[in-house]
């Protein structure tokens, strides 16, 4: 009697409990205010659909996700994320590549979505990072755009697929990408303007650069997402400053971006002592003080593999104008050690006597 008594129990909890309990682990979805698990249940390009441990449903504004962790998703899946986030794309590729043809059998179509996502972002910021040709990562980040405008990543490859377009030179199809990305909420609308700038700051359209940058900083946000962003767009304005002789505003507006940035934020970090050490390079007499910054950049902030290859390059021939041509060889060395392909090591070679 007791026996049967327990089976009744069990079955009666098993009943009440939400499906997804029984299903699978639960999923884990990261935001700007903490983190909370249980079930997607829905995605749109503005937010999530969380179905809560208690039953409830709670919808996440897609400006304040920081990232979802699905429960059934193989450890090559969270470990290529990872990797994405941390700006280590070619490594994201690597770890799919362990993903054995029966680990997804039985998936949901959302995990399986995700690795779709993982894949096409990953080729396209390794392109993007190699300078390699952008036109198959365009298309893979197409594709992914074309078949899935309900992901919750739908920003974020819109963004991605104007960047290619960009690199690839089509300009207009760049643009109407960066449209898409500005129909999101205030921190995507300052996105897509300092996209629009920073395609320009990259065809040395420096005045042109810098209006777009100041156009993101007015737009109306009171949000920290797009603090976030518009402290990378003040970034954008110093670059774009220190090119058109104003390098001690830019010098000013990199210092303020660093004093107000987060300890822990090395990526934002090695931005801003790079836009730093180019203000500071161009003023008579501060290469010593440049060669600080970019050092800071080579010795602490150097997770960011774009950053730490931009400081690396300016190593190179400060270290030379400072009599030390030692440490400038192996500034070289590692530039084009670490980063073969990168913009910085392919402008460096052509540098070179």
């Amino acid at each position: 009697m007791a026996r049967m008594s327990l089976q009744v129990l069990s079955a009666m909890l098993l009943i009440a409990l939400p499906q997804w309990v029984s299903a699978q682990t639960a999923d884990r979805v990261v935001t700007t205010g903490g983190s909370t698990t249980g079930r997607v249940v829905a995605t749109t390009a503005n937010g999530l659909q969380v179905e809560e441990r208690s039953g409830e449903t709670r919808q996440i504004p897609i400006d304040q996700v920081r990232d979802v962790q699905f429960g059934g998703e193989p450890q090559e899946v969270k470990a290529a994320r990872t990797m994405l986030f941390r700006g280590r794309p070619a490594d994201a590729l690597e770890e799919l590549a362990k993903i054995e043809a029966g680990d997804l059998d039985g998936a949901e179509q959302i995990l399986l979505d995700e690795v779709e996502y993982v894949k096409a972002a990953a080729t396209a910021r390794a392109a993007l990072a190699s300078g390699a040709d952008p036109r198959d990562a365009g298309r893979l980040v197409a594709d992914f755009v074309s078949k899935h405008p309900d992901s919750h990543h739908h920003y974020e490859m819109q963004e991605l697929l104007g960047d290619l377009l960009a690199r690839a030179g089509k300009t207009d199809n760049a643009l109407s990408s960066y449209a898409q990305l500005a129909k999101g909420p205030p921190s995507f609308k300052v996105r897509a303007a300092a996209a629009r700038a920073k395609m320009l700051l990259d065809q040395d359209k420096f005045a042109e650069a810098l209006r777009e940058y100041e156009t993101a900083l007015r737009i109306d946000t009171s949000d920290e997402s797009s603090a976030v962003q518009k402290r990378a767009a003040e970034l954008g304005r110093a670059r774009c400053m220190a090119r058109l002789g104003r390098a001690d505003e830019a010098m000013t507006l990199a210092q303020n971006v660093i004093d107000q940035a987060d300890p822990e934020d090395a990526a934002a970090l090695a931005a801003a002592h790079n836009v730093l050490g180019q203000a500071l390079g161009a003023l008579a007499g501060r290469e010593q003080d440049a060669l600080v910054s970019f050092l800071t950049v080579d010795l602490v902030y150097n997770g960011s593999p774009d950053s730490h290859a931009e400081a690396l390059y300016n190593l190179v021939d400060l270290w030379e104008k400072a009599a030390n041509p030692e440490r400038s060889r192996e500034a070289r060395a590692t530039l084009e050690s670490a980063y073969p392909g990168s913009q910085w090591a392919k402008k460096l070679a052509g540098a070179k006597p």
